[in-house]
């Protein structure tokens, strides 16, 4: 059974055509999730929705997409924990990500399982890391 996590927010950058699918598969969380589809729409939701535990961002966008997505996540403020989904992964991709910042890189199609275990494992960093800030202040 999985565990419950009310306050888990997500910031989803899924196509319209996977977000029901996403949405199933992290229901049993109990977790939010703001789903958009261009990195324009970044600005708006933030503002209105407060902060986020989890980023969820595919390792390619079309246009340099992806750094401009990656620059508007890295700001937001607590910096939530990215997730990066790839179709594969590379140990490239993979250490790219984490030398970035990222938090890991899970290749889809993903079970149920793996993606409910990466957004609760990234969870947890993003509240370890805001409670060992906090601590540093």
């Amino acid at each position: 059974m999985a565990e419950k996590h009310d306050e888990v927010r997500i910031l989803a950058f899924v196509p319209i055509e996977m977000q029901g699918r996403l949405r199933q598969q992290l229901a049993p969380l109990g977790v939010a999730i703001d789903f958009i589809n261009k990195s324009s729409e970044l600005s708006r939701i933030t503002l209105s929705h407060g902060s986020y535990h989890v980023a969820l961002m595919p390792a390619e966008l079309p246009d340099n997409g992806w750094w401009t997505l990656w620059g508007q996540v890295t700001l937001l403020y607590p910096r939530p924990e990215v997730l990066v989904y790839a179709h594969t992964a590379s140990f490239q991709l993979w250490s790219g990500v984490l030398e970035m910042g990222g938090y890991d890189v899970i290749v889809e199609p993903f079970t149920d399982e793996e993606i409910r275990g990466a957004v609760l494992r990234a969870a947890k960093s993003f509240e370890q890391r805001c409670s060992n800030d906090k601590g540093n202040e």
